[in-house]
């Protein structure tokens, strides 16, 4: 996950890192960590986009959406799907 994207969101909102924690009601060491360390999961994920009022996939590319997107959780990790490669590589990883 690159966490500039959401840096740049928070910008363009004018909301504080600090603020985007206090809105979720989880504690801000904690959330930076998950994000720029950790393997979030969706239901983090889905609070942040919801907090940032924005499409989950937004969190992931500043392009337009992508033609292919989508989140698997696969034995308690979320793998995020963008491209035709992504959803490959899951299904060979999957089949071992």
């Amino acid at each position: 996950m690159d966490y500039s994207i959401i840096k740049d969101l928070l910008d363009e909102r004018n909301m504080s890192f600090k603020e985007l924690s206090d809105k979720l009601g989880v504690d801000r060491n904690n959330l930076y960590n998950s994000l720029t360390k950790g393997n979030p999961t969706l239901q983090r994920l889905e609070a942040v986009a919801n907090a940032l009022n924005v499409p989950v996939w937004r969190l992931f590319t500043t392009d337009s959406k992508p033609e292919i997107y989508g989140t698997v959780v696969f034995k308690d990790e979320v793998h995020i799907i963008r491209s035709k490669q992504d959803v490959i590589a899951l299904a060979e990883r999957v089949s071992k």
